[in-house]
């Protein structure tokens, strides 16, 4: 009994110096972590990106300014609808300043991408753009110019051609007999504005049956502040009959002036961009020809077609300039309908 009892202890002791000197669990190698870091990594870039379609095809880099709202934000979503339409193997990432944006283009390059369409914070982006370019890469430039770079394509609307068409559309509507004008504009928002204007003004020198009032500046193109500067303007001068305004927000302003000071002589307003928030208002003033000539957001979906038709083998013109449309209550429903603007649509 002694010796069962003794042996039963050597046998314990032995399974725990067994035990004791066995090697300890193998902890995850520099490597391993490195591989697990790097896959967390690569799935918060994608979660904070678009993810690529399920389409096939060479991949499509999208990059565009990142805007919860307004026409940035349509821009955004105009790629992402067009994209999706046309089954494209693409990523869209969006950017929240101009040294983000060229960090996001390194990577859509090293992502092997084929195309980039890409609407740049500004002509900073030179840089980024020409690295694209050097690695072989199409590049397709929406809306705003890179300086001295020359991409493969560009897209954008005429601003210009908006102005001309806002004057021929005062003209038509006023008649024969004309009417007295004022001038509502943004000079802070740049050369482009003053394009718009001046566009007016090509056309109002052709017809002397309109008289210029005066030329009105506001800060921004907030309702709100339009609206001080616009009931001051309408308590300057007692009689206008048509206002030219070169953007859709501005003539919010305009708009809701008007209503406020319970002035009826007005008869034609213009605008500038082609907001679903202006268009909404237009039935709301059945006495007024309400209309905006558009340089819409949607017209990205152009700069990503460009990029369908070259997979697909067409010839594309190496410039696109998108004519503006005078959108007024009578043509608004096929407007939306024929750009496909939805009512998700943030612009």
């Amino acid at each position: 009994m002694k010796k069962s009892l003794i042996l039963v202890v050597c046998v314990v002791l032995a399974v725990a110096m067994f035990v004791g000197c066995a090697a300890p669990a193998a902890t995850p190698s520099a490597e391993a972590s490195t591989e697990a870091s790097t896959e967390a990594s690569t799935e918060a870039s994608t979660e904070a990106s678009e993810p690529a379609a399920d389409g096939e095809g060479p991949l499509v880099g999208i990059s565009v300014p990142n805007n919860p709202t307004g026409w940035v934000a349509a821009v955004q979503w105009s790629a992402k609808q067009k994209a999706e339409e046309l089954g494209l193997n693409y990523v869209l990432v969006a950017s929240d300043s101009v040294n983000d944006q060229a960090n996001k283009i390194d990577e859509l390059i090293q992502m092997g991408c084929e195309y980039i369409v890409m609407m740049p914070e500004n002509d900073e982006l030179a840089v980024a753009a020409q690295k694209v370019l050097d690695a072989g890469i199409t590049l397709i430039d929406f809306d705003r110019t890179l300086g001295d770079v020359q991409p493969d394509y560009y897209v954008a609307g005429d601003n210009p051609g908006m102005g001309v068409a806002g004057g021929e559309y005062i003209v038509d509507k006023l008649g024969p007999e004309g009417g007295k004008v004022v001038i509502m504009n943004i000079p802070a928002y740049g050369e482009i504005f003053k394009e718009r204007v001046d566009g007016f003004k090509s056309v109002a020198a052709e017809h002397p049956e309109l008289e210029i009032l005066g030329e009105y500046a506001s800060d921004n193109g907030a309702p709100e502040t339009v609206l001080t500067v616009m009931t001051d303007v309408l308590t300057k001068h007692p009689e206008i009959d048509a206002i030219y305004s070169s953007d859709d927000e501005m003539s919010q302003g305009i708009l809701q002036a008007i209503k406020e000071n319970g002035r009826t002589d007005i008869k034609v307003i213009t605008g500038g961009g082609g907001a679903k928030t202006y268009f909404d208002l237009f039935d709301d003033y059945p006495d007024i020809w309400a209309s905006s000539q558009t340089y819409a957001p949607y017209m990205m979906a152009d700069a990503v077609q460009v990029a369908a038709d070259l997979i697909a083998g067409k010839e594309v013109e190496k410039e696109l300039i998108i004519p503006t449309t005078s959108v007024d209550r009578e043509n608004v429903e096929q407007y939306l309908k024929d750009n496909n603007i939805t009512e998700d649509a943030p612009y």
